[in-house]
């Protein structure tokens, strides 16, 4: 995977555009949010076309399980099969695909502008501290 020229400028355009488009698994879920933005920087996606699909939260743990048994895990197969490296948390920067804990407890998928974290919920695009990543991967 290779960065586009202008990719920072096209995140922060990405992130605006998304601000209130509505949660929806399988259509508009952590997951794909973050491979879309990949997409729109790199021009490359990060999920395996075979393992999308899921309609339901119930469908996505099991396509998770199957791939990687667990959210983590599985981005760090995709990532890496994409050609992303697993970077230190000290060094996140914009366009950094990361895994975050929620404030419930559980861990999502998301992307880092270089200030926050993003990642699409029932209530629209949210962002968390940095603070709040798990593993973070870089083109």
């Amino acid at each position: 995977m290779k960065l586009k020229v202008d990719w920072v400028t096209i995140l922060m355009d990405y992130i605006q555009e998304v601000q209130d488009k509505p949660f929806e698994w399988g259509k508009w879920d952590c997951c794909i949010f973050a491979d879309e933005a990949l997409f729109k920087i790199s021009g490359k996606r990060v999920i395996p076309k075979e393992i999308k699909g899921w309609k339901t939260e119930e469908e996505a743990q099991k396509t998770i399980k199957a791939y990687g048994k667990t959210l983590g895990n599985s981005l760090n197969k995709a990532a890496k099969k994409a050609g992303m490296t697993e970077i230190e948390l000290p060094y996140l920067s914009a366009g950094d695909l990361v895994l975050m804990k929620t404030e419930e407890g559980g861990e999502i998928a998301g992307i880092c502008d270089g200030s926050w974290l993003f990642a699409p919920t029932d209530e629209g695009l949210t962002n968390k501290r940095l603070d709040m990543a798990l593993r973070a991967w870089r083109i």
